[in-house]
């Protein structure tokens, strides 16, 4: 292009401001085409956006979009949860409730957010419980979201309406229970084939109902407590024997507590307190076994790990109440006084039963785990349930929510999560969430020790042998199977080995030095199960 020096352009005719002003303003348009989505949009963050572990796949991949497009971690968890509720209903009904502990970067605050599932105030043939999960990741969101939360729900809501393919943790839940999905005809057209078989993965599974309801969340969330919606809801529990009043919505409140804290070297391992009994056991047993781990001979470990959760389970009927609630002050169940009186009879060579028997355990306790870390180093860990697989086994006609069994005496089904944060520089170096009742304290303390005092990979720390003993009946249950370890270093020091297959899962997250970026950052599922883990960005 030839200057025409005598005629100067209209830019330089301008004076020097309004010159730099117009030079500016044609540099943005002419890299209009380099810019980034705007926030909100996938691809957004276009380095390291965070990540994500989960029980299902497709939750654990809305969740890395929501990431990629600028949401908070708080942001990824809710439309995770929103996503599990349509996709794994089995474990992460709107019908249940659950906990999430929750680092917030910016704040340098690490608490837990309880919203657990309890009993209704009315007595009901079914003994179903109030639903908990959509209040209380409407709290998390409230406080912590970044994105507008209709946002967030509207791919769980299509995921409804439209249908979408069972993944293979749907379908492996569905086999499990499909003679007793069977007997309940809503059951049955939703979760079995025409020909009375179980959905299989890839199968579509459509549920407009549960559409509506989501649909109905994501215009106005508080009419599900105390408007027309809740009244709808009540009328359709009841009307298939199950418990629930306008007063137990209405008075259904998600609660912020502090966590339990325990020390892991130059960090601090924060855990949800009772009622969530699982972290109180998860927090003792780190507390035990991490000022010892380092020092021990590779067979006495996994004795100090049956030794250890044989008396922590014993000592839950000393502060338990049928709640689930402690009796105590919770930092006194972790407290070294108490934990230094339970181990006092600890035998390296030899096993000692606890001087007092722990009560008989629950069934195993399946549920949904997940864990989210966004790029600015905030972190969500969360644990949900429906007190078994798809809880009492009924929906509430015209709503697709599959109803939560109400906690008896024990409390609220454990819920087992884990935060490890340096308390200098506010960074997250370690996220867990566990699964498998009874058996996820130990699943969980397993993978932190292993990924942070043995500094394993992730995935090898999710991978290593489980042993669980729950104190009654007095036995060192022993994994089996691909993922079994040799049980005579237990054997000879006295334990009556029970060989079984390990029903604990655990997500979780890594980042060593707390640093913010791949491959310094690590995403892990639980081989044992069908989840993801995914980074959403690069760096």
């Amino acid at each position: 292009m030839r200057v025409n020096k005598d005629h100067p352009s209209s830019v330089e005719r301008l004076g020097p401001g309004r010159r730099l002003a117009a030079l500016a303003l044609a540099t943005v348009l002419a890299a209009c085409g380099d810019a980034p989505p705007p926030v909100g949009t996938v691809g957004h963050v276009q380095g390291f956006a965070g990540m994500v572990a989960a029980d299902e796949p497709r939750a654990a991949l809305v969740a890395r979009d929501v990431l990629s497009a600028g949401g908070s971690a708080a942001d990824a968890a809710t439309a995770l949860y929103y996503t599990l509720a349509v996709t794994l209903p089995s474990t992460a009904s709107l019908g249940g409730g659950g906990a999430c502990v929750v680092h917030d970067a910016p704040t340098r605050t690490t608490e837990v957010l309880e919203f657990p599932a309890l009993p209704s105030t009315v007595a009901a043939p079914v003994p179903s419980a109030v639903p908990a999960n959509p209040r209380g990741f409407f709290a998390l969101h409230a406080k912590y979201g970044r994105l507008r939360f209709e946002s967030l729900v509207s791919e769980p809501e299509r995921l409804a309406r439209n249908g979408f393919p069972v993944s293979r943790a749907l379908a492996a839940d569905i086999a499990r229970v499909a003679p007793q999905i069977a007997r309940i005809p809503a059951m049955r057209a939703l979760f079995l084939r025409p020909d009375g078989s179980p959905l299989r993965e890839g199968d579509l599974l459509v549920q407009p109902e549960l559409a509506a309801v989501i649909a109905n969340l994501r215009r106005n969330t508080g009419d599900f407590y105390v408007g027309r919606t809740a009244r709808e809801l009540v009328a359709s529990v009841q009307q298939v024997g199950g418990a629930l009043s306008l007063d137990d919505l209405r008075d259904l409140r998600p609660a912020w507590r502090p966590g339990l804290k325990v020390a892991v070297g130059d960090e601090i391992a924060v855990f949800p307190p009772p009622p969530s009994v699982g972290g109180t056991a998860a927090a003792g047993l780190v507390a035990v076994a991490w000022p010892r781990w380092g020092g021990l001979e590779p067979d006495e470990r996994p004795h100090l790990l049956v030794e250890a959760q044989a008396r922590l389970f014993a000592d839950r009927t000393r502060w338990m109440q049928p709640t689930g609630w402690s009796a105590e002050a919770p930092g006194n169940l972790i407290a070294p006084d108490t934990l230094n009186r339970l181990m006092a009879s600890y035998t390296p060579g030899r096993h000692v039963p606890p001087a007092t028997p722990a009560a008989a355990p629950r069934e195993p306790v399946v549920a949904a785990s997940f864990v989210v870390e966004d790029g600015d180093g905030s972190a969500v860990a969360c644990g949900v349930g429906a007190g078994g697989l798809f809880g009492t086994g009924l929906i509430a006609p015209g709503t697709g929510i599959v109803l939560a069994v109400a906690p008896g005496p024990g409390g609220p089904p454990p819920t087992t999560a884990a935060l490890v944060v340096n308390p200098h520089t506010s960074r997250v170096h370690f996220a867990a969430a566990a699964s498998g009742g009874i058996a996820a304290p130990g699943a969980l303390a397993q993978a932190l020790l292993g990924a942070l005092a043995d500094g394993k990979p992730l995935a090898e720390a999710l991978a290593q042998p489980r042993v669980v003993s729950p104190g009654n009946p007095d036995a060192a249950l022993v994994e089996t199977g691909p993922f079994g370890f040799d049980p005579a270093p237990l054997a000879r020091r006295g334990h009556q080995i029970g060989p079984t297959a390990m029903p604990s899962r655990v997500e979780a997250l890594r980042c060593r030095d707390g640093q913010l970026s791949t491959p310094d950052c690590e995403a892990a599922t639980d081989p044992r199960g069908f989840g993801l883990a995914a980074v959403a960005g690069k760096g």
